[in-house]
């Protein structure tokens, strides 16, 4: 086996990738081995099957050059561009100057560029390193949980910790779940009822919030982690029944429970949205829209985090509005598209976790101006004023890149 190693290690030399040498290393012992033994079953002495071997692989040079450019890293272009353009639009709605809100633009600048560093950063960082830490990154989400739900500081009723210049907050969370689950669903003998307890402590956490988005969001990607993870059909139609059968429940609950007069008053509102003043006016501006926009009024609450896809239409038109959400769609769809090259399944249920985490939020921001869904506060990846959407979007579009760039070895 020593002509064997000497060999891989001439060809490994030629590799620039250094994250490439194992994948590399395992190929070629498996063929030089499979090459040596059908050698030696020719009636070869180990020396000579070892060098038969080596001379059918060819020259170390010429292999090692070759398999150096098919394992360089490669950046997804068509990915990157998109996000930029939709990082960009986040400026959109604090331009107009009745806004009064370019208080808000330098900030904005340097929310726009902690997302680009990190996007970036977390395209270098190789995923598989996270998988390992799956567990650790469930129990910090609890932690900061516990921390979080004992906060000192709360605003429009989100409580949240705050110590000098640090916020913790509950969607710096969602993250460290969409790695944990991701590595747990990838473990071939975690139990499912484990799974579903650990969801449920997740869930539970998240409805302690005064924010729905987050309970929604959180579900939504380990529903879709759940449904791509290779439990059986039986298993995935069993649970889906139970959580009708508790969804069918819950609605129960809300219709004929004993609630408290702000709980009905809520709830009315959601089942007659006409009454409601928000949707009436949404519903209003939806009606005059004009191809190049109608008003530099902007709506004033929410209008650059909550309806921001609104004030866009408001303020430059359909074609703008339709412009952002084909930027979107096709980051969805690039994101979609890198799926099929990728044979990791830790990597596989990453992209999907995070696949799932931009389509809730940019169908549930899409359908509330169309008043197809209740309103509540889901902002829209990327373009949403805040750390939240930039900063989320950016793991999930990193961690996409990442696996990306190592398509070709794992």
């Amino acid at each position: 086996m020593r002509m064997i190693k000497d060999y891989i290690q001439h060809v490994k030399g030629h590799i620039r990738n250094k994250e490439a040498h194992d994948s590399v290393e395992k190929e070629l012992t498996y063929h030089l081995t499979k090459s040596k033994q059908a050698w030696q079953e020719k009636g070869h002495s180990e020396t000579d099957a070892e060098q038969q071997a080596v001379l059918e692989m060819g020259n170390t040079t010429k292999l090692g050059v070759s398999l150096n450019q098919i394992h360089q890293p490669k950046i997804d272009w068509l990915l990157v561009i998109p996000f930029v353009l939709a990082a960009m639009c986040s400026f959109l709605p604090l331009l107009p100057a009745e806004f009064s809100l370019r208080d808000y633009i330098m900030r904005n600048i340097i929310i726009f560029i902690g997302g680009i560093v990190l996007t970036f950063s977390l395209m270098r960082l190789d995923f598989r390193k996270l998988e390992r830490y799956s567990t650790h990154m469930y129990v910090l989400a609890c932690l900061l949980f516990l921390i979080i739900l004992n906060g000192n500081e709360t605003i429009h009723g989100m409580i949240f910790f705050k110590a000098g210049p640090l916020e913790l907050k509950g969607w710096m969370t969602l993250p460290l779940f969409l790695i944990a689950f991701a590595g747990l669903f990838a473990k071939q003998k975690k139990s499912l009822w484990l799974l579903l307890i650990l969801y449920f402590i997740g869930a539970f956490c998240y409805l302690l919030l005064p924010d729905i988005s987050l309970f929604c969001t959180y579900s939504a990607i380990v529903a879709t982690l759940f449904y791509a993870s290779s439990f059986s059909r039986k298993q995935k139609l069993a649970i889906t029944i139970v959580f009708s059968l508790l969804f069918v429940a819950f609605i129960g609950y809300f219709m004929f429970g004993p609630l408290k007069p702000y709980q009905l008053v809520r709830i009315h509102a959601m089942f007659t949205p006409n009454l409601d003043p928000s949707v009436v006016l949404i519903s209003t501006v939806m009606e005059n829209l004009a191809w190049f926009g109608t008003s530099n009024q902007p709506l004033a609450g929410g209008a650059h985090t909550d309806f921001v896809l609104l004030t866009i239409l408001q303020t430059y038109g359909i074609i703008a509005g339709v412009i952002v959400v084909c930027i979107l769609g096709f980051i969805i769809f690039r994101t979609a598209h890198t799926l099929r090259l990728i044979h990791n399944e830790y990597g596989r249920l990453l992209i999907i976790g995070g696949l799932a985490f931009l389509t809730t939020q940019i169908v549930y921001q899409i359908f509330m101006l169309f008043g197809l869904v209740p309103l509540i506060s889901m902002p829209l990846p990327f373009i949403s004023y805040g750390l939240f959407p930039m900063l989320i979007g950016s793991v999930a579009i990193g961690l996409t890149l990442s696996i990306y760039r190592r398509k070709t070895y794992i």
